[in-house]
Order: structure tokens, then C-alpha cells, then sequence
């Protein structure tokens, strides 16, 4: 069996460099046949910002496309004609068509794109991502799922093709979830991998260009990763439940080589850390600054993720170490200015601490640093929500780079701590794929809100999208960039004197996302 019964027994056409998988001779008559990814839109934000390098779909097929499966990606995001080329792709028969897929308007992509597949021929539809991962059989229960693929794909997937191709039966290959006779079947979950003997990404499935974005005050930005997990317990993060709080990363040689690669071969220059927590080892990160250094790389780079009691324990040396080798922007999880938040959601820092290290960074003229706010937590108050916008406004009045998130709404998982400490009685869960999809978190979520808290919760949230410059020095539309700037001073006043009452703006925003719906 390829992968199923002995991981060491796999059908690819030889070892790739790491070795996770081994050869089995005996092609079979279904070897040509492609595997066709899909990778759905990103609802309003495909409108606003250029889209992210499909780096969920090149990592789930690294090992397919290392053994010498071919494949073919797709991205919705960047072909007008996607639905025609998947159809011809389909009616050409290929061992399965793939969709990655995360919880919010992507879902309703992801519907689409597989009910195109439907259409189009009697093909195996195979989901994975972080949402079917969090939620299998709710997944599975819909018509148009096959196949899923639970947590890390690169050799689930692979054993999966190798299955695919020579007709087996799925049963026994961990990771993977699939239906048979009406019924959902569980074969058991896949240790976690080893990130030092992935393969490359197949970077030539994609056309590198269509995904260089701007980043904060960059052009031509590309996401990059080179760990994945955290150790830290958020009670509201789905983290702890997909990465189980385990953190794992490339070493700093591996990740520089890449960094190499792709500035010797695509002329990237700078690049986005989306790690989940690249600085929560300490020499790691340093290893990697002081490769970077070493090699003579004139990059630039950003990192997501960050803790404000990492950034606490990093000393001015550190900071001296990543501004040199190229270290420019910096996010970090803050989440709410309420102590009493914070103490809820097991955040384990304090509001001090977040404005220490903002005053701190605005020593650097060249760090800019984003913080990530939220809004909507179980029982959380008008005062808790007044207390963050204060936050916001006193880290941007402080540090004249700072940037903050839009606030964010809290998402209610089964399965997290925060899920299980609020009653579940309080809250209207989805319970299909379509409910997830279409769900308004400050709407459709919290049964004892009132709409008062709900008008305010979405009031916040717009301005909080325009009190900085983010939208302007990230969206390629001037049109864009040219109002944000011109509601900025507005949307400021608001933030320092919580006055939300009487936003015409409001209505402005909800016209153009209804019209952005119509017009997909």
C-alpha cells in the first residue's frame, strides 16, 4: 500500500531531497493523469489588494509535483476565465481536483468552484485548509465534498494521489477523511511534519508577478514560511486546536537558501513572514537575521505573528540585528485595550506593555509596527470596546509609523477554550458549509447582542479601517487610496473621542460591498 498501512511504501517516481517518501516501481495505467488545484477568492479583498502567492496549494503539492505527479493550479484570483479552464480540465479527466479553503467567503468560493467540477464530470472533489481541517464532517456532510484532507497536506496528498492513481481503497492513509456508501470515514491523523525535509515549492505552477503586492510601503512583496504553530494558549485562536500548540521551523540555512533562490531567479527583494510565531525562538530568528547578514542579501522583510512580551524579551542589540539585516514592519497580536479581555482570553500580556514597546519602536524610524485589535468577545462590554479604541488611537497618536488592524470579529469555534468556557446556548453556530459562508460575525453570532452594540461593533470597525495608512500604502487602486486619505482625519476624531453616532460613511461602505457581491 502506498503510504496506507506503511508510510515507508509509497508510489513516486524517486526521493525527493529530504526523503520523506520512497519510491515504488510498477507505474500504472492512470500515471498521466494531472491533479488540478483550485484556489478560491478572498471575497472583498480580491476588489481592494493584489492576492497573496497561493502558498497553501504549493505546499500541499510539493511532494506530488517532487515524485513526478503532474499538476496543474489554477487561482480564481488572477484568471478571468477560470471557469473554463476548469471545466476543459475536468472533462480532460485528471485523479481528483483539489480546493483549499478558510472559514469565511471563501467557503462560498470553494462551493462554487466544486460545483463547477460537479458539472463538468464525474471527478473526486478533495478539500483542505484550515476550515475542513477544524470541521471534517460538517464538510464531508456536503454533496459536493468527496475527499478531505485534514492538517498538513504535503504527504497526506501525496499518498492520496498515490492512491487515487493506482485505484485503492483510502482506508488507512492518516489525514485523510472520505465518504464511502453515504457514510463519512476517519482513517487517523498524521504526525506533524518535519519542515527540513519538505520539498521546494513548485514555484513554476504559478506565475510569480501576478502575486507581488503591496505590502505596507512596498511594491513587490511575496509571502514566504518557514515554521508553522505556536505555543502560547489564545483562548479564542484556532491555532491551538490545527498546530496544537506545537511550533516547528525550518533552520535558518534552508530559509535563507530560499530567500536566495527566489531573489537570484524572480528578483523578489522583499519579502512577508507568515509564520505564526517566527520570534518565539529566540536563536532561530537570530540565526536567520545573521545568515541574512552573512550572505549579503539586500532584502527587506515584514513578520506576522509577533508577541508584544517576545518583542518585551528582545534587547536593543536584537533590535540593532533585525533592523540591519532588513527587518521593516512587524505585526502583533494585541487583540483588545481591556485588561479584563485580556485576562479572559488567556492573552498573557499586559496594556502597559503594549505601549512600552510601541514607545519603545518608535526609536526606530525605519520599524513600523500593525496591531492586530478585536471586537466582539463573549460578554465583552461597550467600555471594553471604548477601552481598545482608546488603545488604537494612543498607539497611532505615539508612534507617528504605527499602524492597527481593521478590529476584527471574534469567530466562535467549537472546540476552542473560549467555545466551551461561554455557553454554547448563547451563540447561533453554523452548522453547514453555506451557514458558515454567508455568516455576519456581528449579526448572525451572539444571540443576546443587542443591534445597538451590533451597529456599533460594525461603526468601529470601519473606521478603524481608514484611522492610519494602511489602505493606502497597500491597495493598488489610487481611487482607493485617494479616499482613504481623505476620510483619515475623520475616521481619527472618531477613534480619539468614540464618537460613533451619525456615520453617513457607514452606509457609503455597506452600498460598495453589496455592490461588490453583485458584481461577482
Amino acid at each position: 500500500m502506498c503510504g496506507a498501512a506503511r508510510e515507508e511504501r509509497t508510489c513516486g517516481r524517486g526521493r525527493f531531497p529530504g526523503g520523506l517518501a520512497k519510491t515504488r516501481n510498477g507505474a500504472s495505467f492512470m500515471k498521466n493523469k494531472e491533479i488540478v488545484l483550485v484556489h478560491p477568492r478572498d471575497g472583498i479583498y480580491n476588489q481592494l489588494y493584489k492576492p497573496w502567492i497561493p502558498l497553501s496549494l504549493l505546499s500541499a503539492c510539493s511532494v506530488l509535483v517532487a515524485e513526478g505527479f503532474p499538476v496543474r493550479l489554477i487561482d480564481t484570483r488572477v484568471s478571468p476565465g477560470w471557469k473554463k479552464e476548469l471545466q476543459e480540465a475536468v472533462r480532460g479527466g485528471p485523479l481528483c481536483v483539489g480546493v483549499t479553503c478558510m472559514t469565511g467567503s471563501q467557503i462560498e468560493a470553494a462551493l462554487e468552484i466544486s460545483g463547477v467540477v460537479r458539472e463538468a464530470g464525474a471527478v473526486p472533489v478533495v478539500w483542505g485548509g484550515p476550515h475542513p481541517s477544524l470541521f471534517p464532517t460538517q464538510t464531508l456532510e456536503h454533496r459536493f465534498v468527496d475527499i478531505l484532507v485534514q492538517g498538513e497536506g504535503e504527504q497526506t496528498f501525496f499518498e492520496l494521489g498515490c492512491a487515487l492513481r493506482e485505484q485503492r481503497p483510502l482506508e488507512g492513509i492518516p489525514g485523510v477523511w472520505f465518504k464511502r456508501d453515504g457514510q463519512i470515514r476517519e482513517n487517523p491523523r498524521r504526525p506533524f511534519l518535519d519542515m527540513n525535509e519538505l520539498p521546494e515549492l513548485p514555484y513554476h505552477l504559478v506565475e510569480i508577478r501576478n502575486h507581488l503586492h503591496r505590502y505596507f510601503s512596498e511594491d513587490q512583496v511575496l509571502e514566504v514560511e518557514t515554521s508553522r504553530g505556536c505555543p502560547f494558549a489564545c483562548k479564542f485562536c484556532y491555532n491551538a486546536l490545527y498546530n496544537f500548540r506545537k511550533f516547528r521551523g525550518q533552520e535558518p540555512g534552508r530559509v535563507v537558501d530560499n530567500l536566495k533562490r527566489l531573489n537570484r531567479d524572480h528578483g523578489v527583494d522583499v519579502f512577508h513572514f507568515i509564520d505564526d510565531a517566527f520570534f518565539v525562538n529566540k536563536a532561530r530568528a537570530r540565526g536567520i537575521l545573521e545568515a541574512v547578514l552573512r550572505e549579503g542579501l539586500s532584502v527587506r522583510m515584514g513578520f506576522q505573528g509577533i508577541r508584544i512580551d517576545t518583542m518585551a524579551a528582545m534587547d536593543d542589540e536584537d533590535l540593532d540585528l533585525l533592523y540591519r539585516a532588513g527587518g521593516r514592519f512587524l505585526q502583533f497580536g494585541v487583540e483588545s485595550g481591556s485588561p479584563r479581555i485580556l485576562e479572559m482570553i488567556d492573552k498573557r500580556i499586559r496594556i502597559e506593555q503594549v505601549h512600552d514597546q510601541n514607545r519603545r519602536l518608535a526609536r526606530y524610524p525605519g520599524l513600523v509596527p500593525l496591531y492586530n485589535l478585536m471586537c466582539g468577545f463573549p460578554g465583552e462590554t461597550r467600555d471594553d470596546l471604548f477601552q481598545t479604541t482608546q488603545t488604537a488611537w494612543t498607539l497611532l497618536r505615539e508612534n507617528p509609523q504605527a499602524l492597527i488592524s481593521p478590529f476584527h470579529h471574534y469567530k466562535h469555534y467549537p472546540g476552542t477554550a473560549l467555545f466551551e468556557a461561554a455557553k454554547d446556548d448563547l451563540y447561533d453556530t453554523p452548522r453547514s458549509l453555506e451557514e458558515w459562508a454567508s455568516a455576519d460575525w456581528t449579526e448572525s453570532i451572539h444571540r443576546q447582542r443587542s443591534q445597538r452594540d451590533v451597529r456599533l461593533m460594525k461603526k468601529v470597525e470601519t473606521v478603524s479601517i481608514f484611522a492610519d495608512r494602511k489602505i493606502e500604502m497597500q491597495t493598488n487602486s489610487r481611487l482607493y487610496a485617494w479616499l482613504a486619505k481623505l476620510y483619515r482625519p475623520v475616521a481619527r476624531q472618531r477613534l480619539k473621542r468614540t464618537f460613533f453616532r451619525f456615520m453617513p460613511e457607514q452606509w457609503a461602505l455597506d452600498a460598495f460591498t453589496r455592490l461588490q457581491k453583485a458584481r461577482r
